[in-house]
C-alpha cells in the first residue's frame, strides 16, 4: 500500500509544499500540496522531479577511506577516530586557519550549518565557504551598510504593490519567489497593475511585461546611476522620506550631481524617453523589485545591489507596505563587518566574510597560495565545489593538494570520488527536521519542520549529526553527562522541551561555560539522539534562539499551564513562544503561520543604526562609483582578446531541473544541453540550429551544439550550469565552470561574475 506524505521541496529557497506518494520506501509520485501555507498548491517543475533526487542510482551508503587508488569501507567509529587524529595533528602543527568547511547547507535546508559552525569555532577557525558566497554577498553587504544589519534584506511586497519590477530576473522560469507564475500572470493580466522587466534579453517574463527595458550587456550599474541622476534632475525624489529616514543623503547625492545622463543612456542603449517614463513610474507608484542572478552575477555586482537599494530609498519605496519589505527571519543569522579588526581576512586574497560566509571563488588561492596560514584541511558537506564554484580545474587542483579532505555526501559527487574520507549523509527527504532560513511569505511568517518521507539508505546520517559527532571525536567538547541524556529523553516523552533547556543551561553553568558556543552540538548529541534526528533538534534550538517575538506579531502563545513561571519571565517568555511555534510546525509538516510582520514598525525593527536612520554614503562605494562613467564603461564593455560574445554561465529554462540533472532520466525526452544564441548572431557566423560549435574562454574550450532563440539578445550566449556530472558511469555534456575563472569576481565582495564572461564562439 502506498501513502501520501507532506513535505517541502528541497531544490530552492522558496521550498514549495509537496505531497509525495511513498511505496516500499520509494517515492513513486509527486504533486503540489494545496494545504501548504507557503505555496498554496503551487510548485514548479523542479519540485515535481523530487523522486529522481531521492531514488538516486549513485548514492553513498557507507563510510569509506581512500587507500592508494581505491576505497575501503570502514565503520563510523574508525572514520571518526582517524579523521579526528589527522585533523588534530594538522591543527597542532599549523593552527586554526588551516581548517575550513565548504558547504554545510543547501538552498532549502541549512540545518547542517548549526553544528558545522560550532565545530569550526571549537577548532578556532572561521572559514566557512557556502553557496551564499557566490550569490548573495554583494546584496547582503549592501544591506548591511545601509541598514546596519546584513540579515535584513528587501523583497517586493508581491500582494500589494501596483508595479512589479523584475531586474535581471526571469521569475516566470527561475521561480525565485513564492507562487511565481501566479504572481507573474496576475500582474501581467490585471489592468490595474504594471509589469516592468529590465533585462537585455527577451525572457519568458519579459514577454509578459508592459515595459521591457533592454540595457546593454553589463551596463546595469551605469543605467542605475543615470536613472537616479535623472530622477534628481527632475526633482522627482521623495524629499519627505529622505529627510525623515536618511542620515547622509546630502553627501550621497553628490554621486549623481552633474552626471552625464545622456552619455550613460547612449552606452546603455536605452532611449531617454523610455528612461524618463520609467523614472516617472518609480516616483509616482507603489512598486516592488525582484532582483536575481542577472544583477548578482553580473559586472559590478556590489554596485548593482547598492544602487538598487538606493533607488528604493530615493523613491520612498524602502521598508514600506506595498513597496520593498524585509521578510522576517525565524532563525537568527549572525552578520559580520569587515571593518571590525577582529574579523578575519583570508591571508592570500585578503577577502572578508559577509554574514560570516567567505567567497567560494578564493578557495583555490587560499589552499595553493604560498602562505603559512593557508588552508590544509577541509570538510565538504552536501556540496560539490568541482561543479558549483568557478574554475573547476583550479578547484580540483586545490582540493587534491589538501593534507586532509573529508566529503560528507549523499551521492557520488566529483569530490567524493577522490576525497580521503567519504561519509554518507541523508538527503532532505530522509532526514527528520531541517529548517530553511528564507521566509518569503510577507507579511506572514511561514515556517516548517520537515518530516521523514523515506528511511535512510545504508548507514547514512544527517549532516548536522555528523558534524556534532566529529566535534566530540576531536575532543573539542566533553561527552554530555547521562542526566542530560535522560532530560532529553524525558522531553521527547512528555513534550516539555523547556525543562530540558533549563537543564542544559544548568550544565553549561556548572563549569562548562567555555562550551557555550558549542551548545548546538550538545543539543544534537542529546536531544537530537532522543528525537532520532539532529536536524529536528537543531530546528527547535534555532527557533528557541530566534528574536522573532521581539520583531513580529506572534500567532502562537506560550503554554502557561506547562510553564507557569518562565512563560512570564522577560528573558524566557519569547523562548516559550518559540517552543510553542516549534510544536505547531512539528505537528503540521506542511508548515504553519507562526507570526505576522508588524508593518507599523518596519523602520524601527529593521534599521539597526543607533539613530534609526538609513546610511547612504560609504567609502567603498564612493571610490568605486566614480569609475562608473559613460567613457570608462564604454571602454570596458568593448570586447577584447579575440572574444566575440558574452557567455552567461548558467541558464534557467523549462528543460532545466537543477542538480537533479545528475540523473539523466530528468531529460530523457529533451536536449537541454545547448548553447543558446540569437538567430541573427548565428546567421552572421554562418551557423545553423543544432550545429556544434567551439566555445572558448581564457580558461578552456569545449564543443557544444547551439540552439537559436529569439529570447537571447545579440552578442550574448547562454549555457546551462548543471552538466558534466558523472552518473552511473556516464557523463553528459560539459559543465559551465570548466570555462569560468575563479579570479573573475566582484572586487568588493567576491560574487562570481557568471553572467558576464567574455568568450569566443566559432565554427569547428
Amino acid at each position: 500500500m502506498s501513502e501520501w506524505k507532506k513535505t517541502w521541496c528541497n531544490l530552492c529557497a522558496v521550498t514549495c509544499g509537496l505531497e509525495l506518494e511513498v511505496e516500499n520506501n520509494k517515492v513513486v509520485n509527486v504533486r503540489s500540496d494545496p494545504s501548504s501555507p507557503r505555496s498554496n498548491g503551487y510548485c514548479c517543475r523542479k519540485g515535481r522531479t523530487a523522486k529522481y533526487f531521492i531514488d538516486h542510482g549513485d548514492r553513498v551508503l557507507y563510510p569509506r577511506k581512500k587507500v592508494g587508488d581505491r576505497y575501503e569501507r570502514i565503520s563510523w567509529e574508525q572514520a571518526y577516530k582517524e579523521i579526528a587524529e589527522k585533523a588534530n595533528t594538522i591543527l597542532k602543527l599549523h593552527g586554526p586557519r588551516s581548517a575550513a568547511v565548504i558547504g554545510a547547507g543547501t538552498a532549502a535546508v541549512q540545518t547542517a550549518a548549526a553544528t558545522a559552525a560550532p565545530m569550526l569555532a571549537a577548532m578556532g577557525s572561521r572559514y566557512i565557504f557556502n553557496p551564499i558566497g557566490v550569490e548573495f554577498m554583494a546584496d547582503w553587504w549592501s544591506h548591511g551598510r545601509i541598514f546596519g544589519d546584513q540579515s535584513h534584506f528587501l523583497e517586493a511586497d508581491d500582494e500589494r504593490c501596483e508595479v512589479m519590477i523584475y531586474w535581471g530576473s526571469n521569475a516566470y522560469v527561475s521561480h525565485q519567489m513564492p507562487n511565481a507564475r501566479r504572481i507573474c500572470r496576475e500582474f501581467s493580466e490585471s489592468p490595474d497593475k504594471t509589469v516592468i522587466v529590465v533585462d537585455p534579453r527577451l525572457s519568458e517574463t519579459a514577454r509578459m511585461a508592459d515595459m521591457h527595458i533592454m540595457p546593454a550587456l553589463g551596463s546595469d550599474s551605469l543605467f542605475l546611476r543615470a536613472l537616479i541622476a535623472l530622477i534628481l534632475e527632475n526633482g522627482w525624489e521623495n524629499k519627505e522620506y529622505l529627510n525623515k529616514y536618511t542620515k547622509d543623503w546630502a553627501l550621497a547625492k553628490g554621486w549623481f550631481r552633474d552626471f552625464d545622463i545622456d552619455g550613460a543612456l547612449r552606452v546603455c542603449k536605452i532611449p531617454r524617453k523610455q528612461a524618463e517614463d520609467f523614472a516617472r513610474i518609480l516616483t509616482t507608484k507603489k512598486w516592488g523589485m525582484h532582483r536575481d542572478l542577472g544583477l548578482f552575477f553580473g559586472r559590478h555586482a556590489t554596485m548593482n545591489s547598492y544602487l538598487c537599494i538606493l533607488l528604493t530609498i530615493v523613491c520612498g519605496m524602502c521598508l514600506v507596505p506595498g513597496g520593498n519589505v524585509p521578510p522576517e527571519r525565524v532563525i537568527a543569522l549572525a552578520g559580520s563587518d569587515e571593518r571590525d579588526p577582529k574579523t578575519w581576512r583570508t591571508p592570500v586574497t585578503n577577502r572578508f566574510p559577509v554574514m560570516g560566509i567567505y567567497p567560494e571563488a578564493v578557495i583555490p588561492d587560499e589552499i595553493l597560495g604560498n602562505n603559512p596560514d593557508r588552508i590544509r584541511f577541509a570538510i565538504t558537506s552536501l556540496n560539490n565545489p568541482l561543479r558549483s564554484y568557478p574554475d573547476s580545474q583550479k578547484m580540483e587542483e586545490a582540493l587534491r593538494s589538501l593534507e586532509l579532505l573529508v566529503a560528507i555526501e549523499c551521492c557520488e559527487t566529483e569530490v567524493a570520488q577522490f576525497a580521503d574520507y567519504v561519509l554518507p549523509s541523508t538527503n532532505a527527504y530522509e532526514g527528520n527536521g531541517g529548517f530553511n532560513i528564507f521566509t518569503l511569505n510577507y507579511p506572514e511568517v511561514v515556517f516548517g519542520c520537515r518530516k521523514q518521507i523515506v528511511r535512510p539508505l545504508g548507514e547514512a546520517k544527517e549532516d548536522s549529526m555528523i558534524f556534532a559527532e566529529l566535534t566530540e571525536a576531536m575532543g573539542l567538547i566533553p561527552k554530555p553527562p547521562r542526566w542530560l541524556h535522560t532530560a532529553a529523553e524525558d522531553a521527547v516523552i512528555t513534550g516539555d522541551r523547556m525543562k530540558y533547556f533549563m537543564k542544559l543551561g544548568a550544565w553549561l553553568a556548572m563549569g562548562n561555560l567555555k562550551y557555550f558556543d558549542q551548545a548546538a552540538s550538545i543539543i544534537a548529541l542529546t536531544l537530537g539522539k532522543a528525537m532520532g534526528s539532529a536536524d529536528r533538534a537543531m530546528t527547535w534550538g534555532g527557533m528557541l534562539m530566534s528574536n522573532l517575538p521581539g520583531r513580529a506579531i506572534m500567532a502562537v502563545k506560550a503554554d502557561k499551564k506547562q510553564h507557569p513561571i518562565i512563560s512570564r519571565m522577560p528573558i524566557l517568555s519569547g523562548m516559550c513562544k518559540m517552543d510553542a511555534a516549534f510544536k505547531l510546525c512539528d505537528d503540521n509538516p506542511q508548515g504553519a503561520v507562526i507570526a505576522r510582520s508588524d508593518e507599523f514598525e518596519l523602520m524601527k525593527r529593521h534599521i539597526k543604526h543607533k539613530d534609526g536612520k538609513l546610511r547612504l554614503w560609504c567609502e567603498e562605494i564612493d571610490s568605486y562609483i566614480k569609475r562608473i562613467t559613460p567613457e570608462k564603461e564604454e571602454a570596458e564593455l568593448t570586447l577584447k582578446d579575440g572574444c566575440n560574445m558574452i557567455l552567461s554561465a548558467g541558464r534557467h529554462s523549462e528543460s532545466g531541473v537543477n542538480a537533479s540533472m545528475r540523473n539523466s532520466k530528468t531529460f530523457k525526452y529533451r536536449d537541454p544541453y545547448t548553447l543558446a544564441v540569437n538567430p541573427e548572431d548565428a546567421a552572421q557566423m554562418g551557423l545553423t540550429d543544432g550545429q556544434t560549435v567551439r566555445l572558448s574562454t581564457n580558461k578552456g574550450s569545449i564543443k557544444i551544439p547551439i540552439e537559436c532563440s529569439w529570447q537571447i539578445s545579440r552578442g550574448y550566449c547562454m549555457m546551462p550550469h548543471f552538466f558534466g556530472l558523472k552518473f552511473e558511469g556516464g557523463t553528459y555534456g560539459v559543465h559551465a565552470n570548466y570555462l569560468t575563472d575563479h579570479r573573475d569576481i566582484d572586487e568588493i565582495t567576491g560574487n562570481a561574475r557568471w553572467r558576464y564572461t567574455p568568450c569566443r564562439v566559432e565554427v569547428i
